[in-house]
């Protein structure tokens, strides 16, 4: 069977990685970056393999894979089960393998409130075709979501005076079975006997504005310059050994950082190629002034747009331009504006009907946060030396070329500017990041309640409406219970959607997030299947129902779906231009459950390679450019069909069985339902069904057995 493996690495760069596993003998085998993404295609035969990933010399497991074990050397090694498609089980296999079980554990129960509850029920994939619950007076139909571990999940809403005593009727290949708390029942005579409390279960429901929400992603020394007299001068102390040129010819010394500002907002050269780096070296340290009243002055075009949610990329002062580097976690960096400015801005963005989301990275601080430069400065003698995991101290001055920041100090992914900070008193980073109950670890209470406070300040003073939070895997998660806790006594509807890049089934929930960036099951098989054409159509939608089925449904329908960020090579640059890939990502993006995410520019098409690359300066020349007018004007479209559709917010979502050249599936609900086709290929594809066409992209003709989409449509239809 032909497996792939794939990596996607959390820093910019050029990387090495290496796959090694028990069917490698464990030698090191190389993977092929390609859009951002590593990757490799193996033939392994059903079984259970071990295997680690070698990124950049140091062996880890694979955190996209929910299955791990230790390894002998105190680590882990991620396993892959490997099973033969699934086969249509017999009544009589499926009663061999029920053999012990309670009916009741195939049942879970997700309270959204106190009156609607979302039931699951995952059951043998390859057996029913309908399932309904059988009570004394009415059924109730479940409907399908996705398979999960082999098992196929269906799900349906039930209010709470619906609940009493069932039984399960399935039908299968034309015929019903019975199953109630003994088993199996050929005739409807089965006592009606299984019982569910869903009471004991926390209340999960994200807060409702998300349901019509459109994301704008801002990075905004990026966005626009609105005011030149905020531009960088440099001048904070942080800056005073970082504004030296090297002699002519020769390039800046390792380590040494060069802090400036680009005065023509469209030259990027350097976000390729830093003249002041050997070969491959990007300008990491280039500001080209966007702040908070460009933001304000650029409002209506966002608004034109049809977007409701403005997510920012951090905006307290920090030293570097991405801002992730805190030197003060409740402190508006002066040169994006004041705080009276952002209080302006997120009041003015309510009044258009937008909520604003703040990002924060509190698993690190920067080097120049005041607490660290304070235990820089008097190592031990610092009150706040515990705030941080310090192995040697003092540091080298200057700092040598061959520096090794993590032999002095715990730093996020060995980055010098990015300091671990110190939440467990017991266990040092990344230990403290495993505990879960508060119980099972020495708080270190200064940092935690100064943190709590500034998220607190956020909400309080400013107005944010919720927070994308940076790396949450690497914090304890006895703090995001405190987070979660502290910052909805607050603002109830606050959202707080970590940033996962995997399975996140185990943070979704009261206690931690309401969901989380939908890399893994919707950025990842979106690209590989509309644009890097990766996948095959069943792979993708077997990738897409997986998602549905791991999450529940008032976590799906509040996963920011993007198909780029900050971190990732922008969709036109790995699409190479073609502009139609971009269009049926985004037409699937605009349909399919969860919040659509718009990373700024790319909705006219910006191009950008690795960050620093892909973070430009948003191109307010686009009117002058066709393609992204075209471009810009379907995300708009598009936009407004979704605001307008309740069934596009909320539906249920099902692939249809449909020709391998032809994408169909539908969002519904009781009260009706919008079917979506995308043709995938370069000839006509016919569709056996018609209705109220509610958008085209493309030709359609509408016959009258169906419908006859042109090459490359896509259209949707009530």
């Amino acid at each position: 069977m032909l497996v792939r493996f794939s990596y996607q690495p959390p820093t910019a760069g050029n990387h090495e990685v290496g796959l090694a596993g028990d069917f490698t003998h464990w030698k090191i085998l190389a993977l092929e970056e390609y859009g951002g993404v590593y990757h490799i295609d193996l033939e392994l035969e059903p079984g259970s393999y071990l295997y680690k990933f070698i990124v950049d010399g140091v062996w880890q497991r694979d955190m996209m894979n929910p299955l791990y074990e230790d390894d002998p050397f105190g680590g882990e090694n991620s396993r892959i089960e490997i099973t033969e498609p699934a086969r249509i089980r017999t009544k009589r296999e499926i009663q061999r393998l029920l053999k012990g079980e309670n009916i009741l554990d195939f049942f879970s129960c997700h309270p959204e409130n106190q009156e609607l509850f979302e039931l699951r029920f995952a059951w043998f994939e390859g057996f029913a075709e309908e399932v309904l619950l059988c009570f004394e007076q009415r059924e109730i139909r479940l409907y399908p979501l996705g398979i999960q571990n082999d098992m196929r999940v269906w799900s349906a809403k039930i209010r709470r005076e619906e609940f009493g005593t069932f039984c399960i009727r399935m039908r299968h290949r034309g015929r019903a079975y019975y199953h109630d708390m003994q088993g199996f029942f050929r005739e409807d005579e089965p006592q009606k006997d299984i019982a569910l409390s869903p009471y004991e279960t926390p209340i999960f429901k994200a807060p409702d504005w998300l349901d019509g929400g459109v994301i704008y992603q801002i990075f905004m020394d990026r966005f626009y310059n609105g005011d030149a007299t905020k531009n960088q001068d440099f001048k904070e102390s942080y800056y005073e050994n970082s504004r030296t040129l090297p002699p002519k010819g020769k390039y800046l010394p390792k380590h040494r950082e060069y802090f400036h500002f680009v005065d023509d907002w469209y030259d990027i050269a350097g976000l390729k190629q830093s003249p002041l780096l050997p070969d491959g070296n990007p300008d990491w340290w280039s500001f080209y002034g966007g702040d908070i009243p460009g933001v304000l002055q650029k409002l209506d075009y966002l608004a034109d747009l049809g977007v409701n949610i403005l997510y920012f990329n951090p905006l307290w002062e920090a030293k570097s331009n991405h801002k992730y580097d805190a030197a003060d976690f409740a402190r508006v960096d002066p040169h994006f504006g004041s705080e009276d400015e952002l209080k302006e801005l997120v009041a003015y963005a309510h009044s258009l009907g937008m909520k604003v989301v703040l990002d924060v990275a509190f698993n690190h601080s920067g080097e120049c946060f005041w607490a660290f430069r304070d235990t820089v400065e008097k190592g031990p003698e610092s009150p706040y030396w515990n705030w941080y995991d310090w192995h040697i101290w003092p540091l080298p001055e200057p700092l040598p070329p061959d520096f090794q920041p993590k032999e002095h100090y715990q730093c996020w992914w060995g980055i010098k500017d990015m300091p671990d900070l110190n939440f467990d008193l017991s266990r040092r980073h990344p230990f403290e990041n495993y505990v879960r109950d508060i119980e099972n670890a020495e708080v270190n209470w200064p940092l935690v309640n100064h943190i709590l406070e500034s998220a607190e300040w956020w909400v309080s003073e400013i107005g944010m409406d919720g927070f994308r939070l940076d790396v949450p895997d690497e914090v304890p998660w006895w703090f995001w219970e405190l987070f979660n806790k502290r910052i909805k006594a607050i603002k109830p509807d606050a959202w707080l959607v970590g940033e996962i890049w995997y399975n996140a089934e185990a943070w979704v929930s009261p206690r931690y997030f309401d969901s989380v960036m939908n890399y893994a099951y919707f950025k990842n098989p979106a690209l590989e299947f509309f644009v890097m054409k990766a996948l095959t159509k069943a792979d993708f939608e077997r990738k897409i129902e997986e998602g549905l089925a791991a999450y529940p449904q008032a976590a799906t329908s509040a996963m920011m779906n993007l198909l780029g960020s900050h971190d990732t090579i922008r969709i036109m640059e790995i699409a190479e231009g073609d502009t139609l890939s971009v269009k049926r990502a985004a037409f699937f993006q605009m349909s399919f459950p969860g919040v659509p995410h718009i990373y700024y520019g790319d909705e006219i098409g910006m191009f950008g390679g690795k960050d620093p690359d892909n973070r430009r300066p948003f191109n307010w020349k686009y009117e002058d450019d066709e393609t992204a007018l075209d471009l810009r004007e379907f995300y708009k479209r598009l936009i407004k069909l979704r605001r307008e559709n309740t069934l596009l917010q909320t539906g249920r979502f099902e692939f249809i069985k449909s020709p391998r050249e032809l994408l169909a599936y539908r969002r519904y609900d009781e009260s009706g339902s919008i079917t979506c086709l995308i043709n995938l290929s370069e000839k006509p594809q016919f569709y056996g069904q018609k209705g109220e066409v509610i958008f085209v992209e493309g030709e359609i003709e509408e016959l009258p057995q169906g419908i006859r989409l042109s090459a490359k449509t896509m259209c949707l239809f009530k």
